[in-house]
C-alpha cells in the first residue's frame, strides 16, 4: 500500500474541559530523532497506527519494544512511556485522542487492553479511508456534532485495537471464540444480546460477528439456535412435554418452537418423540 507523506491534524474539544473533552486525530510525520518523545505523560487517552517507518517504544519500566509499519501503539493516561523515531524520513502515523472519561468508560468494559501497549493493527485501504473520513468530518463539524464524531472515533479505535489483539489463528483468538461458544450455549431459556457477548470477549459487535462466522462456520445467532435445538432434542427424548421444552429453551410459545424445531431437524417435535 503506497502512502503519501503528509501532516494534517485537527484538535477539537467537547465542552471546556480539555482533559475530558479532547477529540483529535490526524496524520503526523516525524522525520528527525528530535521528534521522538521521551518520558511522555498525558492525562487523556491517545493512540496511533504507524503507517510507515519504524522506531522503538519504551515502557514505564524501560522495556524496549520495536515498532514498525502496521503496529498500533497506545498511550494510556497517566502512564509514562517513550517513543523513539528512527530518523529515516519514513515515519507516518495516524493518531486518535479522546478524553479521560471516555477512556475510563471503555476501560470499565474491558475494551482497552491496557497491558498491551503495542500490537498489530492489520489495517487496509478501507481502514485508511475511514481514518481520513474521520479527519475530514472533525475539521468541518459544528460543535454540536462532536459527541457523534466521538462515537465514530471510538468505533474506529475498537476496530483497529481489537483486531490487533484478536488475530485469527492465535491462542487468544481461539480462546475468545471458545468462550463465545460457551456463552451462546448457556442460559438457553433466556435471551442474551450478542452485543453483550462481544463485550465480554473484548471485541466490537461487528468484528465479533465477522470473526465468529469465519472461525465457527455459522453466525452467532444461528449457533445459538442450534444449541437450543440440541438441548430441546435431549429434553424431548427424556420425556419432557413439547410445551415445557419450548419454555425451557427460551421460546415464548409452542408454535414458534415447533416451527423452528421442524426447520432445523426436518421433522416436528411430536414426530421426533414418536420415532425416537
Amino acid at each position: 500500500m503506497k502512502l503519501e507523506m503528509k501532516k494534517e491534524v485537527i484538535y477539537r474539544c467537547i465542552g471546556t474541559d480539555f482533559t475530558n473533552g479532547i477529540l483529535a486525530c490526524g496524520y503526523m510525520t516525524k522525520t528527525t530523532k528530535d521528534q521522538s518523545q521521551y518520558n511522555f505523560l498525558i492525562d487523556y487517552y491517545s493512540c496511533f497506527l504507524l503507517l510507515s517507518g519504524n522506531g522503538f517504544y519504551y515502557t514505564a519500566d524501560n522495556k524496549k519494544l520495536p515498532i514498525q509499519a502496521g503496529d498500533f501503539v497506545q498511550r494510556i493516561p497517566g502512564v509514562s512511556h517513550s517513543t523513539e523515531v528512527v530518523p529515516d524520513g519514513n515515519w507516518l502515523e495516524f493518531f486518535i485522542s479522546f478524553g479521560r472519561t471516555t477512556y475510563n468508560y471503555l476501560n470499565s468494559l474491558n475494551l482497552i487492553p491496557t497491558n498491551i501497549p503495542v500490537g498489530k493493527g492489520n489495517y487496509n485501504d478501507t481502514t485508511i479511508q475511514k481514518l481520513s473520513r474521520l479527519l475530514t468530518l472533525l475539521k468541518e463539524a459544528d460543535d454540536s456534532d462532536l459527541p457523534f464524531l466521538s462515537l465514530q472515533a471510538q468505533e474506529l479505535l475498537l476496530t483497529i485495537l481489537l483486531s490487533s489483539n484478536k488475530n485469527p489463528g492465535t491462542e487468544s483468538f481461539k480462546e475468545s471464540m471458545n468462550e463465545a461458544c460457551r456463552l451462546l450455549s448457556s442460559e438457553i431459556s433466556s435471551e442474551i444480546p450478542l452485543v453483550e457477548i462481544a463485550a465480554k470477549i473484548n471485541m466490537s459487535y461487528e468484528n465479533f460477528r465477522k470473526q465468529f462466522r469465519k472461525y465457527i462456520g455459522t453466525s452467532p445467532s444461528q449457533y445459538r439456535i442450534e444449541q437450543r435445538i440440541k438441548k430441546a432434542r435431549l429434553m424431548l427424548l427424556s420425556g419432557i412435554s413439547i410445551k415445557e421444552t419450548a419454555l425451557l429453551t427460551g421460546y415464548s410459545d409452542t408454535y414458534s418452537f415447533t416451527k423452528q424445531f421442524t426447520h432445523s431437524v426436518g421433522i416436528s417435535p411430536g414426530r421426533y418423540m414418536k420415532e425416537n
